[in-house]
């Protein structure tokens, strides 16, 4: 859980990065921002801060050593001695920079801000936040002057225009500090952002591999759209599981939500898949996260195609009863029918 309510930027710098691919270079500002009202604290901390709803934390990776993964090392020189914050931020936007390769990817100003008072679970810490502003608003404004008016515009930053963005937090230093970023990427920019300048994947905690079970179980039940019953006794089960244990064994779930053998299997093949798809193994045991597990069910397609040109919605499928429904071929018409029973 993070919390920025205590937070106050300690200082900040903006500087400019352009696509290397079209040689527009870079600009590094000679100078920082350390003395910051509350006013000005305040508006920083409601535009950068307020974007981040999830704490689905990352963290940083390579392959060799994480003293090669260039904004982990310099986040951490920052982190041990922040006198040498302008030149670490320099090499911050160097390194943007050479990663800007794409012919599509575009210029915009790079915000690099050192963060205190930040709360993670529970406890204080520093924190280094990397913004890349792309897009800009347009805005009007008036000034009066005796009784006349002037009305001008400009251009600046508001947290809609934010979709690059990450905080690495002064946390788990040895795992590879605890990161979040900006949920709104689209795939091309995850690559270029996460992937390619970051160098971060998901902490495998007990949130990641929640959500990464109601992501299978929501695999395995769209495979039975045709079959209202099953759906509905799987997602019944699941939450009832999820719910009553504070523990998640994968087999025992299996075994205990899903009792036809073949379909058992089935279930462990989309298990296999998943794992084989995102690279990672799920633990053959893991705490449950109360958070993400309580998502599952919104995340159930509560609906039931009927032939082409009808669909049936169930609001809450838990509860659904086997005699609420039946089901059959009409002979005569040669077509198939439901019948449902509801209370007003």
């Amino acid at each position: 859980m993070v919390d920025f309510t205590y937070a106050k930027v300690k200082q900040l710098v903006v500087h400019f990065v352009g696509n290397k691919a079209q040689e527009e270079g870079y600009e590094i500002a000679k100078n920082g921002l350390t003395d910051i009202s509350e006013d000005l604290n305040r508006t920083l901390i409601s535009i950068f801060c307020d974007g981040f709803q999830d704490d689905d934390f990352f963290h940083f990776t390579h392959e060799t050593s994480l003293d090669f993964n260039e904004v982990y090392t310099y986040s951490n020189n920052i982190f041990t001695d922040d006198m040498h914050f302008l030149e670490d931020t320099e090499s911050i936007v160097k390194h943007l920079y050479s990663e800007s390769t794409h012919p599509n990817i575009k210029s915009g100003d790079v915000w690099i801000f050192e963060l205190e008072g930040c709360v993670v679970d529970g406890n204080f810490t520093n924190a280094i936040g990397i913004f890349k502003v792309e897009n800009k608003e347009v805005y009007v404004k008036n000034d009066f002057s005796g009784n006349n008016f002037t009305i001008s515009y400009d251009t600046g930053v508001t947290g809609t225009d934010l979709d690059k963005g990450c905080f690495i937090f002064n946390d788990a230093r040895e795992e590879g500090f605890k990161v979040l970023v900006l949920s709104r990427l689209s795939k091309n920019d995850s690559i270029y952002w996460k992937d390619r300048f970051l160098a971060i994947e998901k902490t495998a905690d007990e949130k990641f591999y929640t959500e990464s079970f109601v992501h299978i179980c929501t695999d395995y039940i769209k495979q039975k759209e045709d079959s209202l019953m099953e759906k509905a006794s799987f997602v019944k089960a699941t939450s009832e599981y999820m719910q009553s244990s504070e523990m998640l064994d994968v087999d025992a779930f299996t075994e205990k939500t899903i009792e036809n053998p073949v379909q058992q299997a089935e279930f462990k093949t989309i298990v296999e898949n998943f794992e084989q798809e995102n690279n990672f193994r799920m633990p053959k045991e893991f705490q449950v996260d109360e958070e993400k597990a309580e998502k599952f069910s919104k995340k159930v397609r509560k609906t039931l195609k009927l032939g082409r040109n009808m669909t049936l919605t169930i609001k809450d499928l838990e509860n659904l009863n086997e005699d609420d429904f039946v089901q059959g071929y009409d002979q005569e018409r040669g077509r198939n029918y439901m019948i449902v029973y509801f209370d007003e």
